[in-house]
């Protein structure tokens, strides 16, 4: 999707005003004229010159392009589909987590990618619960990192060390 430099430029520009000016509620330290604030705005600042430059390219090509062109992927259901699946399982894990944990969250994600993309429904299973049980035991026993376990609360010494 190609959306029109002005519209980008306004979203970098409000971003990087908004970033500097929550950088300047952060407290610096005494006997300093800098602290934890400065870096935010010093990006801030920057993205709202980068912005203001892709405004000014955009006010320059305003009649001359439209605001929005859709790619031709959008017109078939199996590629939207593919594109829009990425932000919905996002959007899936955050609501579903705690309440399935993460073994079963993860494993209802990579399987529903997988099949998504064309593998027969049953090896995406298969693979889905390997790869999730792979990353739970990844990251509740060698990263230390805990993970919610939802109904499987009972069971879940079995896949940590």
């Amino acid at each position: 999707m190609k959306v029109h430099d002005f519209i980008v430029g306004m979203v970098f520009m409000l971003l990087g005003i908004f970033v500097a000016a929550y950088s300047q509620t952060f407290a610096a330290p005494r006997n300093l004229n800098y602290g934890p604030g400065f870096f935010p705005l010093l990006v801030g600042t920057g993205l709202s010159l980068v912005g203001l430059a892709i405004v000014w390219q955009g006010l320059r090509n305003y009649k001359t392009l439209p605001i929005v062109v859709l790619p031709d992927w959008t017109k078939s259901a199996k590629f939207a589909l593919r594109f829009w699946i990425i932000p919905g399982v996002i959007i899936f894990y955050v609501a579903f987590v705690d309440l399935l944990g993460f073994l079963i969250t993860a494993t209802l994600i990579l399987t529903f990618v997988i099949a998504a993309s064309g593998a027969p429904k049953t090896k995406a299973l298969i693979v889905g619960f390997l790869v999730a049980a792979a990353m739970n035991i990844g990251f509740a026993s060698i990263l230390h990192v805990p993970l919610p376990w939802g109904p499987l609360t009972s069971i879940s010494g079995w896949l940590i060390w």
